[in-house]
């Protein structure tokens, strides 16, 4: 191990310490509620998550050609990430009803704004992809 790799993981390991403790006993009486909102994470990513991705990338690799896979296989991705992130605005989760400025915009139209711009630029690389691999053809 390299020494910068060293300093790294003692870093790393010194936050996780420290982020622990805090954890810990920050309200210590929540901490059985905390390993059970831990547990359900893992479960969500290891019986949810998981399985949707490794299907999608199966579906990708099988239906969608070569040259466009890359492009299509990242906005998926991004597609996945930014909607679970907006889905508690979207669905205004922790909305209260005497707070009108806790939830300030309509974050479904703009969810789907950033949808349809990741799929524009995805769209664009795709081109430019195929575009390049039809021009290495014909030489």
């Amino acid at each position: 191990m390299t020494a910068a790799r060293v300093v790294l993981a003692a870093a790393g390991l010194a936050l996780l310490g420290y982020g622990l403790h805090g954890w810990l006993t920050e309200q210590p009486g929540e901490v059985a509620g905390r390993i059970v909102f831990l547990a359900a994470g893992v479960a969500a990513h290891d019986f949810v998550a998981l399985p949707l991705v490794l299907a999608a990338g199966a579906l990708t690799a099988r239906f969608v050609p070569p040259a466009v896979r890359l492009p299509v296989q990242a906005a998926l991705a991004v597609s996945a990430v930014v909607s679970v992130v907006a889905l508690p605005f979207v669905i205004g989760a922790g909305r209260v009803a005497g707070n009108p400025s806790a939830f300030p915009r309509a974050y479904g139209p703009g969810l789907l704004w950033v949808l349809a711009v990741v799929w524009l630029v995805a769209a664009l690389w795709a081109a430019l992809r195929v575009r390049r691999g039809r021009a290495g053809e014909g030489r």
